[in-house]
């Protein structure tokens, strides 16, 4: 009868469908036993048994080798239960069964030696393949231990650049520290800005209501003593022409004209001085205004200077800003190239308080 060569895989396979088929654990070890010894041609062992199945104590598997062998021992006895055959010829028939099933063992157990001695060709070759494999183990262990060297070498390495990285993450977090300052000097620069912007725009608005109130008031004086000096011109060509007509009407009423003239003179003395008292007004106004506007200049270059500072503080966000770019490119470039122990800058950003 010729045997299947042993396959691991197909025995684990079968092994798995028998596990699902019994449960018990005695039972699943003898049909094991049964499976190895009637398909495969290899005799069991409590050993390979718990390889295979791995359930129970190691006890489990030799009891139940021991059974499996007492079964087959049973079996081998052919008993013949016959009402019509004598018990001698029954005795006979048992015994010739028996032999015959005696030499089916034997020639099955040439079969098993047959294939124990290519086992055992193959145990051999084994362990020659396993020698060599030893060795180039052993060659693959000192090569190990060298690259664990290197990756000793290479884990400073990592460990320095790691610090690197560290200082240069302290950098970059003073760095948008800074930004964030500036930022927050820029938008107070801002807002004082505005508020002096709204401010200034206020008393512009004021000044310029004033200033056209001190216009409206001068334009109003300066009607106010033009239509006093046309009736005082008025008045004096009326007088002219009433000293021409007493002339000479009564040269006797002269001197009371003159006196009149003399009266009205002094009434326009007073109107004179009263159009300079107008006049001075006038000028105070004037310099008031100029006052005004001289305000206005200065209010205008302090609005300048507030600008100027804003575009300076601008510019000093933008350079903190390129600073923060650099150090988050250094950054990148330490991530990218962790296992070299390369030496990197670093650029440390002090915090200018004028700034």
């Amino acid at each position: 009868m010729e045997q299947n060569q042993p396959n691991e895989g197909q025995i684990l396979a079968d092994v798995a469908q028998l596990r699902d088929r019994f449960s018990h654990t005695q039972t699943l070890y003898k049909e094991v036993a049964a499976l190895l010894f009637f398909r495969y041609g290899v005799t069991p062992t409590a050993n390979k048994l718990y390889q295979l199945v791995r359930k129970g104590s190691m006890s489990a598997p030799a009891q139940a080798l021991q059974t499996f062998w007492e079964d087959l021992r049973d079996k081998s006895r052919v008993r013949l239960d016959m009402a019509d055959m004598p018990e001698e010829l029954q005795s006979l028939t048992g015994d010739l069964l028996g032999r015959i099933w005696q030499e089916a063992m034997g020639h099955s157990k040439q079969h098993l030696q047959h294939y124990q001695t290519q086992a055992d060709e193959r145990v051999a070759q084994a362990q020659a393949l396993t020698q060599e494999a030893q060795q180039a183990l052993e060659v693959e262990q000192g090569a190990l231990k060298t690259a664990q060297a290197n990756i000793e070498r290479l884990k400073e390495a990592l460990q320095t650049a790691g610090q690197e990285q560290a200082a240069l993450k302290q950098d970059l977090l003073h760095a948008k520290q800074r930004q964030n300052e500036l930022e927050t000097e820029k938008q107070l620069v801002q807002q004082e800005l505005r508020r002096q912007s709204e401010q200034f725009t206020q008393d512009l608005e004021r000044l310029q209501k004033a200033i056209e109130l001190t216009e409206e008031r001068a334009q109003a004086n300066e009607r106010r003593a033009l239509l006093e000096i046309d009736k005082e011109r008025s008045i004096q060509t009326r007088l002219r022409q009433q000293i021409e007509e007493a002339e000479h009407a009564n040269k006797t009423q002269r001197q009371a004209h003159e006196q009149e003239l003399n009266q009205q003179q002094d009434q326009m003395q007073k109107l004179r001085q009263e159009l300079g008292q107008e006049q001075g007004e006038r000028r105070a106004m004037q310099a008031a205004l100029d006052i005004s506007h001289s305000l206005a200049k200065e209010m205008q270059g302090q609005l300048q200077m507030l600008r100027t500072r804003t575009a300076l503080l601008e510019r000093e966000n933008e350079e903190a800003r390129k600073k923060a770019q650099l150090l988050s490119q250094q950054l990148e470039q330490a991530q990218a190239q962790p296992v070299r122990p390369v030496r990197l800058k670093r650029r440390l950003i002090k915090n200018d308080p004028e700034q």
